[in-house]
């Protein structure tokens, strides 16, 4: 057997004592996990312990289609499940850092193709049964692995040869990983919630043969009675009634604490009103019937106008994860454009033709950040920190000014010119320098605009054209139908999610798939091999240091994509709400990181 080596603890804090110093007692259980709430220095400094007690009210736009996160990935199942359940490892909601969650803390060995996990002892369900690592085998072997089950969440295990990780069970609180190849983004497998497999195995074929295969994709139906909905989360589900409400009371065996020893979470109930939208939502809030809300720029000013009157405060948050890009295609099928587009110089003047603060303070009313790198802004990877999980400084941003002087002599330099004077230029041909710049959300519609009048000074004509969203999607894939596009990718924590757009051999490369046949640069070689490399290494730091030149190569030497901004996440918090500023920092109102902080003030 390998030795593990590199342990990783898996919380910042894992007891906390307090007492006389003669009396040491902790003020927690002893596999607890302990929020740091007001330590200094801290991710949870500016955060503080509450009260119990209290009821939170919040609401939400749709019904859940069922309590089973297995199966279902939509909106409203992900923000229920994580109030009730857990995974084996997190990310931290304010960090984004991967942290132990069931598992205290996880080991890898030294030729890193096994991880074994240590999971918290002492745990127990929401209804009192133990969890041991049979629910650790059972979520991932029996239902994630299982043909069976109807799951997205199988290709987060999916190795790159296409196979798939061995995982056993060494003992009730041990289980071992084993794959035939070294890959780091299979850690993010690990934070799929575990379910109880007390309550679920009866619906699973695979145990039981005499069960019709499939039936699992059915269980934990909404139609479920909720005392059978059991969970390791901060909150279970007491009631469900179809567009009007959901319930959900604090779980009394959940095994989070804060620094003073009170269990969490602070709160009693969370009631949810259903199916509530748009104006209504904002209507609710101010006649205080909501605690909380996701505020949407045009609502800004009637927020801020009754904020001090009213008690609440209006939070301008983190960056989202979105990634929003024009992209000019290298493989369109108009050759003098070809020609163009794969010129270097050309993406860089069009970069600089891009008025982001322009697009932040009037499309976004100043409610937006700048991009300049293919990572999301809130990951731990994004190269404008220093370090895996460190605090953004900008200090390595490879930014291209809105500087239409140089974007100018970018454009000179690449053989286009006004060669007749009527203010256009023109390509050695005669013919114009224009193109098609298509977008498939309405929203893109406004940045079209403003990009195409900014290139209009410089001669160059885009014409924005709107393309039905998945008609757009279909041109993209085809290779060479789009010219220009104006378009968006979620992003995410961990940078290996886009390599099937970064990589040159990407099934989404869309604005060079001649580079997956022969026709690859060198920068794009180099691009490859940082993936892999930045995969190939369970070293966070060493991980960031490869994704980093991934971000400052594309940006200076491929720029394939020109990055636009990404919208800010606001929200408004009555006062009452202690902890409330967390829904800012974590870009989310909803959900158990959360929820399990809040605390109603002076009840």
């Amino acid at each position: 057997m390998k030795e593990p080596v590199a342990l990783v603890i898996g919380l910042i804090l894992i007891a906390v004592v307090g007492g006389s110093l003669g009396a040491q007692e902790p003020l927690a259980p002893e596999h607890a996990v302990v929020i740091p709430l007001g330590v200094e220095g801290g991710a949870y400094e500016a955060l503080q312990p509450g009260a119990r007690g209290g009821t939170l009210y919040l609401s939400v736009g749709g019904n859940p289609e069922s309590w089973n996160p297995i199966v279902t990935k939509t909106t409203y199942v992900s923000i229920i499940a994580s109030y009730c359940q857990q995974a084996l490892i997190t990310r931290d909601a304010i960090t984004g850092v991967l942290m132990g969650e069931l598992a205290e803390s996880w080991a890898v060995s030294q030729d890193s193709l096994e991880i074994v996990f240590h999971l918290r002892r002492g745990l127990t369900w929401s209804d009192g049964e133990p969890f041991t690592a049979d629910d650790v085998l059972f979520t991932f072997n029996d239902l994630v692995l299982n043909d069976d089950v109807d799951t997205g969440n199988r290709d987060l295990l999916r190795l790159p040869s296409g196979g798939f990780p061995t995982i056993e069970k060494v003992d009730d609180y041990t289980v071992r990983v084993v794959s035939p190849e070294v890959f780091r983004p299979l850690l993010d497998a690990f934070t799929l919630f575990i379910l109880p497999k007390h309550k679920l195995a009866p619906f699973v074929h695979k145990l039981n043969p005499e069960v019709p295969a499939g039936t699992f994709n059915g269980a934990w139906g909404v139609d479920t009675p909720v005392e059978d909905l059991v969970g390791l989360g901060p909150f279970t589900i007491t009631q469900y009634e179809p567009d009007l409400v959901i319930k959900l009371e604090r779980n009394p065996l959940y095994y989070h604490y804060d620094p003073l020893g009170t269990q969490l979470p602070y709160l009693d109930e969370i009631v949810i009103q259903v199916g509530v939208t748009g104006d209504l939502t904002l209507l609710q809030f101010l006649n205080g019937e909501v605690d909380m809300i996701p505020a949407r720029a045009p609502d800004m000013p009637i927020l801020k106008a009754q904020e001090a009157q009213k008690g609440f405060t209006v939070s301008l948050g983190e960056v989202a994860y979105e990634i929003k890009f024009l992209a000019l295609n290298q493989d369109t099928e108009a050759e003098n454009l070809r020609d163009l587009f794969r010129k270097l110089p050309f993406r860089q003047a069009m970069s600089h033709a891009v008025d982001r603060q322009h697009i932040i303070d009037t499309l976004h009313i100043g409610l937006a950040y700048p991009l300049w790198s293919l990572v999301s802004v809130p990951s731990p990877f994004y190269a404008g920190r220093e370090r895996y999980g460190g605090p953004i400084t900008e200090r390595d941003a490879v930014t291209y000014t809105y500087d239409l002087e140089r974007a100018a002599e970018l454009l000179d330099a690449c053989g286009i010119a006004d060669r007749d004077g009527d203010g256009l230029r023109e390509f050695e041909d005669g013919s114009d320098v224009e193109f098609t710049l298509s977008y498939g959300a309405k929203g893109m519609g406004d940045v079209a605009i403003v990009i195409a009048d900014d290139l209009a000074k410089l001669g160059i004509t885009a014409k924005p054209l709107y393309v039905e969203f998945n008609t757009l999607v279909g041109r993209l894939l085809s290779g060479t139908v789009v010219e220009g596009v104006l378009i968006a990718l979620s992003g995410g924590d961990d940078p290996h999610g886009g390599v099937n757009v970064y990589s040159s051999e990407g099934d989404l490369h869309f604005w060079h798939y001649s580079a997956g046949h022969g026709d690859r640069y060198e920068y794009e070689a180099r691009i490859d091999e940082l993936y892999r490399l930045g995969a190939g290494t369970y070293d966070m730091d060493e991980a960031f240091g490869f994704y980093k030149e991934i971000q400052t190569v594309f940006a200076r030497e491929d720029l394939g994509l020109i990055f636009t901004a990404a919208t800010r996440f606001t929200c408004a918090t009555y006062d009452r709400i202690g902890n409330a500023q967390l829904c800012a920092q974590v870009g989310a109102v909803y959900g158990g990181p959360l929820a399990e902080l809040l605390y109603i003030r002076n009840q």
